[in-house]
């Protein structure tokens, strides 16, 4: 008779390597996930949004039990022009622009929290970034952006 409780499955429960997601944003919750699931190891979905980072420091911390920092301002910057200039060749300038906003969106959320830059400050350069139309623009916005993040860290 079923008791109403869901029950994680264990490694000996099935013959393929098992894989827990739900929600990992921190060590602590991938720590958490994996002890109650008894998994293989651990897929990053909502975790890694505006943290390309984090997957790889996830895998550091948890093989070797030490903590890499989040990656500086300057090091964040680099990763999302990167990805931003990557989206407009794979979907070309005026999809890629559009279809990047959500992706810029996150990586200024994740920049500000390093910076520990208050909510009026995101709010105003999110909207400086995520409404401009032109790729030129919008890597302008996100470059000044994070050096008024950098320098509110700073101060």
């Amino acid at each position: 008779m079923p008791t109403g409780r869901r029950c994680a499955p264990s490694e000996e429960a099935v013959s393929i390597p098992l894989v827990v997601n739900g929600d990992v944003t921190s060590f602590a919750d991938a720590q958490a996930a994996l002890a109650a699931s008894g998994a293989d190891g651990i897929m990053i979905g909502r975790g890694a949004q505006g943290r390309p980072w984090f997957p790889g420091q996830l895998a550091r911390h948890l093989e070797t039990g030490s903590a890499a920092p989040t990656p500086d301002l300057a090091a964040q910057l680099r990763l999302v022009l990167e990805l931003h200039e990557d989206m407009l060749i794979h979907h070309g300038t005026r999809i890629g622009i559009r279809h990047a906003r959500k992706h810029l969106g996150w990586a200024l959320d994740a920049a500000a929290a390093t910076a520990g830059v208050p909510a009026g400050a995101l709010k105003e350069a999110r909207r400086r970034v995520l409404t401009t139309e032109d790729a030129a623009a919008v890597r302008r916005a996100i470059a000044a952006a994070y050096d008024a993040f950098a320098w509110r860290a700073a101060a």
